[in-house]
């Protein structure tokens, strides 16, 4: 599993090796709706951050920001944007596979974290118990049913999501389902994103 994981690591590593920033500058429009939610100048740990657009807006808003990812090319971009923005965030660069979390949060946030069974549960479920009580987990993720779209997005049946699927990670007895839909939602992020998509969106909050 730990080889399948760098190899996942250099994957990304090629594809943000590219010029500019594949998923863009600016924040998942999901994630920035919902900052409201968010205890002021609170911490936030940002999930498979990849180049730092989420973290970079967060830490702009006032928030503590970690931002962890697999991708050593994602993390120095995403600190060059947060440099270039005059802002700072700590950085976790690691395998999700080997994350041992130490540190709480007030909230998590992820957009299109592609991770097949039984990681996505591990990794999502660990991510939960870093929350401090009343936090909140706030994801947006590429559905199974985004497969025939050309707008983003892997084809791989087991890196996709439904509503079902995040509903079991989720099901845990500290835990309230505040919103869990699908959604067909425009996006336009960089070049890695565009066009109409279907994506799940959720929104837990710990008890």
């Amino acid at each position: 599993m730990q080889n399948e994981e760098l190899s996942a690591g250099r994957m990304w590593d090629k594809k943000f090796s590219r010029e500019g920033y594949f998923y863009g500058f600016e924040p998942n429009v999901f994630i920035e709706s919902k900052t409201n939610l968010l205890a002021p100048n609170g911490s936030v740990l940002c999930l498979g951050e990849g180049e730092g657009r989420n973290a970079v807006y967060l830490a702009d808003k006032g928030f503590d920001v970690t931002a962890l990812d697999a991708s050593g090319i994602g993390m120095t971009k995403a600190i060059m944007l947060a440099e270039k923005r005059g802002v700072s965030f700590k950085t976790e660069l690691l395998d999700l596979e080997q994350w041992e979390p130490r540190e709480s949060y007030n909230a998590v946030v992820s957009s299109y974290l592609h991770l097949e069974e039984p990681l996505r549960t591990k990794a999502f479920r660990q991510a939960f118990s870093t929350l401090a009580i009343g936090g909140y987990f706030i994801g947006e993720f590429f559905s199974i049913n985004q497969i025939p779209r050309e707008s983003g997005g892997p084809k791989k049946p087991s890196l996709l999501y439904t509503i079902a699927s995040l509903d079991s990670i989720f099901c845990l007895e500290d835990t309230k389902i505040l919103y869990l839909e699908e959604c067909d939602v425009p996006l336009d992020e960089g070049n890695g994103h565009q066009g109409n998509a279907l994506v799940i969106r959720v929104i837990v909050q710990k008890l």
